[in-house]
């Protein structure tokens, strides 16, 4: 059963006219400015009180590294991708997920504030997380990937590229309501469009019009539904049925099976888009399992 909290705040999320910013593509690029202030791409005050918060720029963009205070850090490292449709800028549950996780797991957590829809493309946001990754990657630490709706299929991007360079893949990706096909061209998630609380069909199409600009936009590094999966590092993928990315999910998860990766799909009945990083009992739950996840040591060292 979907718990009284998680049907409260869906109701909010319809109030709050959320959905509203992707009815249509003049709605989406009217209400742009309000969801790419210079403000969001900053870590909220509070939360540099409970981490050490450190800033630096990757090509000419922020990318911020969370850190436990006490300086105690393991070998963790978890690496998010934050989503948005490629045109929304961080907002607070992202700062508060990589928050959380430095508490929960004491890990370190870089989160990069990439480029933007529409003064960007995929031109210039992939080969910057490519080298934020690459930086993280380089420390020795154990790295995850991590990402949410858009920053899911960076992800995938991510891991396409290393693969296609003979470089070691992350330890795992973790993707919550991923985004893996820009053109949203499975029937029926034009029905759930009807009953998901946030996303619309005809915005997000929009959106990823301008991402995948001068390209085919079913180059699988910008719709990764298409990529080749063979070879890719272990996934686990959570989706709920009320998102209107349920059907290429499903469809990811099928692919995935067949190229042999190792895949910990995880389908929640009657939630929403990235319902994980609610404060609901479902995202509590969810949120759970990932640390258990992240917890397990490397499959070399497991005895």
């Amino acid at each position: 059963m979907v718990s009284v909290q998680a049907k409260i705040r869906m109701a909010l999320l319809r109030a709050s006219g959320q959905k509203r910013f992707y009815d249509n593509a003049s709605a989406l690029h009217h209400r742009l400015p309000r969801h790419q202030k210079p403000s969001m791409a900053r870590p909220p005050r509070r939360l540099r009180r409970r981490c050490d918060v450190e800033q630096h720029d990757v090509r000419g963009f922020p990318c911020f590294t969370f850190r436990p205070r006490d300086g105690r850090t393991g070998d963790l490292h978890v690496f998010h991708l934050h989503g948005g449709g490629y045109v929304e800028q961080v907002e607070k549950h992202h700062w508060q997920y990589a928050a959380d996780l430095v508490a929960r797991l004491g890990c370190a957590v870089t989160l990069p504030v990439y480029p933007l829809v529409p003064h960007h493309d995929h031109t210039a946001t992939i080969p910057m997380v490519q080298a934020a990754y690459d930086e993280v990657a380089a420390t020795g630490e154990r790295v995850v990937v991590t990402g949410d709706s858009a920053g899911g299929a960076l992800a995938l991007a991510i891991a396409q590229d290393l693969r296609s360079a003979g470089r070691p893949q992350p330890e795992r990706l973790v993707l919550y309501s991923p985004w893996l096909d820009v053109q949203l061209a499975d029937p029926v998630s034009e029905l759930l469009d009807e009953t998901d609380p946030m996303l619309g069909i005809a915005g997000l199409r929009e959106a990823g019009r301008m991402y995948a600009e001068g390209t085919d936009p079913r180059d699988p590094r910008v719709s990764p539904i298409h990529a080749d999966l063979t070879g890719l590092a272990p996934i686990t993928l959570f989706i709920g049925t009320r998102d209107v990315l349920l059907p290429d999910a499903r469809r990811f998860a099928a692919r995935a099976a067949e190229a042999g990766v190792e895949l910990d799909y995880r389908e929640y009945p009657g939630m929403f888009h990235n319902w994980l990083m609610q404060a609901i009992p479902e995202g509590r739950e969810a949120m759970n399992h990932v640390e258990r996840l992240l917890r397990r040591p490397p499959v070399g060292a497991r005895t």
